[in-house]
């Protein structure tokens, strides 16, 4: 076959992830297991192709040998990439670890026990894997539809087709279930083993959790925000990388939010080039504020003229968070006056009115959604740093006093933490402090055992955790201190930090959608079409940067914590030996 420059590319980079997986200790082992007591003795070896622009093609091949099944899977792969001229920016092999023959059935009864995109498995419609598909293809390609809980036959044969086998006309009875441990090979030629469990499932390995990594994930997801900002501000406000579909609604509150993840960006990384994005963003934002006298202000939502109470709540946050960074005043009386909206919104009892009619300014909605409580406290408590009125905290007092009798823990609010937080710097009243542990403590198992990346809840833990370290040397210590479960909320803190890096696309998943470049390297929601959505990507933000932040502090807890538990053990088993000892003796 004759060399093009797109063949050597491949050739470069196929030869050093052969070189990368080979000399994996455990490959042997980790591939050739479930070949014991099975009818099933081939190697089967899966190599992606992706040039960024496009889906990644895929070529397999079953084989007697784990090396030739790869170098046969290679050379289609090679043949490809030359015939099309491709510039390979990804290189993936996916070898079989385990694969089973189960009736259709079974699968279908699998996809509906699984969330939306969270079934995890491959599956060739034959024994030699001619018509098989990977993990990452079923669901990063829409073929399993999740609605109606089976297979999608249309797509399966336009894919099939597609690859050049017009053969596959109907899904048998039996299949073949499989997973694979995959390897990937970067657009700058780092290599990575990705994780064969379920829960991380092809995902790169990422070992212990350090600063640096959450950086990299903080500065590629931020500067995917950066690059959503048009010439007039606006935000790319989502797409579904699935069908490579960008959303056409629009949220100033989201677009408002997001605009404090762009700060924190500059914050962590110093870019002057995000001034004017911000600047822009803010701009943008600007034109939907009304303000009908001196002393009011709201952010309108245009699309339904509405105000909502979380809108004018993030513009204060994300207004706050402006001067704060860079040093400004800039926005104080913005600040007062949309602060003085939402004290006027703000019953006697201490909740508040959701939503507000625009242009009449009447009253619209009651209650529209929790979190707009939260929301609309921490930024009476922002605002009262920014002006020192006492109005605005006695308001957040309130809310907290309203949030207390009325059990608000219970709605695992990330807002709620925020502010009690907040308010407790100026204000720390036992009972707040105790309402803020309680608020975590109460749903450290819900947060722990989440099996979606549920981002919100990481900045619940931060918030909480710079609200526990504040106070944990205080004298007299807050009484709910003692009932407060401080090793298992550090735990689930680096649990979480972990797990929700399955929320990120990795170029191994990124690889496999519609337009991989468009979305790489940003954060999605895999249960709902891994949706990429500039709020979603916001709040996955705000609980890293948190983290990054006080990544010292929280690995000092950690391996104390660490530390005090192997400590409890060993004097367990010390007292085991000694009373085992005392029986003996006593029965001798």
């Amino acid at each position: 076959m004759k060399k093009t420059e797109s063949n050597a590319e491949y050739r470069r980079k196929a030869d050093a992830l052969k070189k990368f997986v080979f000399a994996d200790p455990y490959i042997e082992e980790s591939t050739g297991e479930y070949k014991i007591n099975s009818l099933f003795k081939s190697s089967v070896v899966f190599i992606s192709v992706c040039d960024g622009n496009e889906r990644a093609a895929v070529f397999n091949c079953c084989a007697p040998t784990l090396d030739a099944a790869w170098d046969k899977a290679s050379e289609l792969a090679e043949e490809y990439a030359a015939k099309n001229k491709t510039n390979v920016l990804w290189l993936k092999a996916d070898i079989v670890n385990d694969c089973k023959i189960v009736p259709y059935s079974s699968v279908l009864s699998d996809i509906k026990k699984s969330r939306e995109y969270y079934y995890k498995k491959g599956i060739s419609f034959d024994a030699q894997f001619y018509t098989a598909l990977l993990e990452a293809q079923l669901n990063c390609g829409g073929l399993i539809n999740y609605k109606s809980k089976n297979l999608d036959l249309e797509r399966l044969r336009e894919h099939f087709s597609q690859s050049g086998n017009d053969m596959f006309l109907s899904i048998p009875e039996q299949v073949i279930t499989f997973t694979t441990i995959g390897y990937i090979c970067d657009e700058d030629m780092s290599m990575y083993k990705l994780y064969p469990d379920e829960e991380n499932y092809g995902r790169r390995v990422t070992g212990e959790i350090t600063a640096a990594q959450l950086q990299d994930v903080i500065a590629k997801s931020s500067a995917y925000l950066s690059k959503c900002i048009d010439e007039n501000g606006r935000f790319d406000y989502g797409i579904n990388p699935v069908t490579g579909e960008h959303f056409t609604s629009y949220n100033i509150l989201r677009h408002t939010g997001t605009i404090w993840s762009i700060i924190m960006q500059y914050q962590a990384t110093g870019d002057e080039t995000l001034i004017p994005k911000i600047e822009s963003a803010l701009s943008y934002m600007e034109s939907s504020v009304e303000q009908p006298d001196d002393d009011h202000a709201y952010l309108v939502e245009r699309k339904s003229d509405e105000i909502k109470l979380g809108g004018n709540a993030v513009m204060i946050i994300t207004l706050c968070a402006y001067m704060e960074v860079f040093g400004s005043n800039r926005y104080k009386d913005l600040v007062r006056k949309a602060a003085n909206s939402i004290l006027d919104m703000q019953e006697e009892n201490g909740s508040y009115f959701h939503v507000l009619s625009f242009p009449d300014y009447g009253r619209k909605d009651r209650d529209r959604i929790v979190y707009y409580d939260g929301e609309a406290t921490f930024a009476l408590a922002k605002a009262y740093g920014v002006t020192s009125d006492e109005k605005y905290l006695n308001g957040a007092r309130k809310a907290l006093d309203y949030f207390i009798a009325n059990g608000y823990t219970r709605f695992c609010d990330h807002w709620v933490a925020y502010a009690v937080n907040e308010v407790t710097l100026y204000d720390p009243q036992e009972r707040y402090i105790n309402f803020g542990l309680k608020n975590a403590n109460d749903n450290l198992n819900r947060i722990f055992n989440q099996d979606t990346t549920f981002h919100t809840f990481l900045e619940l833990l931060m918030a909480t955790f710079e609200l526990y370290k504040r106070v944990s040397e205080q004298k007299p210590a807050p009484s709910y201190l003692s009932k407060f479960n401080t090793e298992y909320f550090m735990r689930t803190i680096f649990r979480r930090i972990h797990y929700m890096l399955n929320g990120f696309l990795y170029p191994e998943t990124a690889m496999y959608m519609k337009h991989p470049r468009e979305i790489v390297n940003t954060f999605c929601v895999r249960h709902d079409s891994y949706r990429v959505r500039i709020d979603d990507v916001q709040h996955y933000i705000g609980g890293y940067f948190s983290a990054y932040k006080h990544f010292d502090e929280l690995k000092e807890y950690f391996d104390r914590m660490v530390k005090q538990a192997a400590e409890r053990e060993k004097d367990k088993q010390a007292d085991d030996r000694a009373e085992f000892m005392k029986w003996i003796l006593d029965n001798i």
